[in-house]
């Protein structure tokens, strides 16, 4: 189906390419809209500046793959491993762009993601121990069974974020912005009485 080793500026609509393995493919400015990619794995291959349209990415594979300033809007990618990607050496901000997605099971361990966006999504039992997400837009989003340990939440803004368990001892939180009332929860971990009047 890719027949080429790059491709630029692509629109991809209706792509149905499941369980399949695309090695040492790159993408630049390509657009992918209502395409199913579930189980694809993804070997050494490049998608930057991508977004991804109402797509199917469950269980996508990405080994060493780099999906730098990648855009998903309205996706699915439950379970899958961020973490196995080609990510900078250096701090970029803004490399990953979720808005309206489903992200359940999925694993950001150890990444490096400042500026990134996870806005109104679902990240439901999500692993973010670890990772670097100051000054990250989390706004409206669910984050019921994720952790987080050790993670930079500096300067994050979980406005109207739900069913999140932050410790603020294991994690750094130092100018996030926390909505009452779930700002409450950040008080579970201090072993301390909470009385009502």
């Amino acid at each position: 189906m890719f027949t080429e080793t790059e491709y630029y500026d692509e629109k991809f609509n209706d792509l149905r390419f499941t369980g399949e393995t695309l090695t040492s493919v790159r993408f630049y400015d390509c657009v992918f809209t209502d395409c199913v990619l579930s189980e694809t794995v993804f070997t050494d291959c490049k998608l930057s500046g991508c977004s991804f349209v109402r797509c199917d990415l469950n269980g996508i594979k990405i080994v060493d793959s780099d999906f730098s300033h990648a855009s998903f809007m309205q996706s699915k990618a439950v379970g899958v491993n961020w973490s196995e990607g080609e990510w900078p050496r250096i701090s970029v901000p803004a490399l990953l762009k979720f808005e309206d997605c489903t992200l359940n099971h999925s694993t950001f361990i150890g990444l490096d993601l400042p500026q990134s966006v996870f806005r109104n999504c679902l990240a439901r039992d999500v692993d973010f121990r670890e990772a670097k997400l100051n000054r990250a837009d989390l706004r409206s989003t669910d984050f019921s069974e994720s952790l987080f340990g050790d993670t930079d939440l500096s300067g994050a803004d979980l406005s109207h974020a739900s069913n999140y368990r932050i410790d603020p001892s294991q994690n750094r939180i130092s100018q996030a912005t926390f909505m009452l009332p779930e700002a409450l929860s950040l008080l579970y971990n201090m072993d301390i009485i909470l009385g009502e009047d």
